[in-house]
């Protein structure tokens, strides 16, 4: 098949220097005049200021704090949109924030605790209310999917949510919003959104269709990140349209190991997830070697890519230190940790499939090289 079974993609992306001064106006004339806006602190300090595309009259604004969000902030976010009953909202934010947005947007009108919904997601309804999207980082591709990754403090669980009706309806991919991007947070996001391509583009459930979207992704993250890093924000548009097509290629396609580690590892060392998953590469490229190899020869043969040896490059040039360094693992915690693993739908589309006993061994590895 040249196509995923089903194909979700947002109605409109807009990619230009300047697009999210358009966006509020298109969403008012669009969907309504009053929204909300879900922002990260960071985004108060962007060139934009808020008062350029905002009718404070007609829009609300949500500042998430920072961190990963958790099913608590997703619930307190719902009952606002249930208590002010916006026509639209729009996420403007990195991943954290659109994952927030998406999921409160998205369980606007489901009846349970957000927390009902990573362990029963066939209960998720649709959602009528319209989201819009504007990533101020370059990594997670969150503005192309159809996947809200929350965190249950309570049960150390950190889990995606999926639904179709998460997709945005209108993507704005503006490379202002990167400017004054910290180096460390546009080094993570840059590796989080080269291993998605990665593991989208070797993953079981690949299409050509998906296959051709995460090809042109690590093609151009594989030339784009480190000079964005170093502070070359002509490279802006380049990564953001990357991560843009390695999140629709995952959202069709899913993922791998890699991913399915890095959820139960990220939550329990509060690490970057970016740096988990790129920290978790080495060990898992060597663990499906023998089911990938030919993707790996194409790659190296056509555009001179040599996935771990890139890698590896990022992480010392971007002086990244491994979040498992000196660390170790409780008997409890790499029980919990493989048994997450292989129920993640991520390990799932592994190109080659993992055991128990394979996820203890990759913890092993990870653990040793750090």
């Amino acid at each position: 098949m040249l196509l995923p079974s089903t194909l979700l993609l947002p109605q409109q992306t807009i990619s230009r220097r300047g697009a999210t001064t358009d966006l509020i106006a298109q969403a008012q004339a669009t969907f309504g005049p009053y929204g909300l806006i879900v922002h990260g602190r960071s985004f108060l300090s962007t060139k934009y200021s808020l008062e350029i595309f905002c009718d404070k009259t007609s829009v609300s604004m949500w500042c998430h704090e920072g961190g990963e969000p958790t099913v608590g902030e997703v619930d307190t976010l719902r009952n606002e949109l249930r208590r002010i009953r916006p026509s639209w909202v729009a996420a403007i934010g990195g991943g954290s924030v659109m994952d927030l947005a998406k999921a409160a947007v998205g369980l606007y009108d489901a009846p349970h605790p957000t927390a009902h919904y990573q362990s029963h997601p066939a209960d998720i309804p649709a959602s009528t209310l319209p989201l819009l999207a504007a990533p101020t980082t370059a990594g997670t591709g969150s503005e192309a999917t159809v996947v809200a990754v929350i965190t249950d403090p309570d049960r150390s669980l950190k889990q995606s949510i999926r639904h179709a009706s998460y997709m945005p309806r209108i993507v704005a991919l503006d490379p202002v919003l990167l400017e004054g991007c910290p180096p460390a947070i546009t080094a993570s996001a840059g590796l989080d959104a080269f291993v998605q391509a990665f593991e989208s583009y070797t993953s079981k459930h690949a299409t050509p269709l998906t296959r051709t979207l995460s090809e042109l992704s690590l093609v151009k993250i594989a030339a784009s990140l480190e000079p964005l890093y170093l502070g070359d924000n002509t490279h802006a548009t380049d990564m953001l349209e990357a991560s843009y097509l390695a999140g629709l290629a995952l959202s069709h396609a899913r993922l791998g190991v890699i991913h399915g580690l890095a959820h139960p590892l990220g939550v329990r060392f509060h690490a970057a997830h970016g740096l988990v998953c790129a920290c978790c590469l080495a060990a898992s490229l060597e663990f499906n070697r023998p089911a990938i190899h030919a993707d790996l020869d194409m790659l190296k043969t056509r555009y001179a890519l040599d996935i771990d040896t890139l890698v590896s490059r990022w992480l010392d040039v971007m002086k990244l230190e491994s979040p498992f360094a000196g660390k170790t693992l409780s008997a409890a915690d790499r029980e919990a940790i493989i048994t997450e693993t292989l129920a993640s739908g991520s390990t799932a589309a592994n190109p080659r499939p993992v055991e128990a006993a394979d996820a203890s061994v990759l913890l092993d590895k990870i653990f040793t090289v750090s």
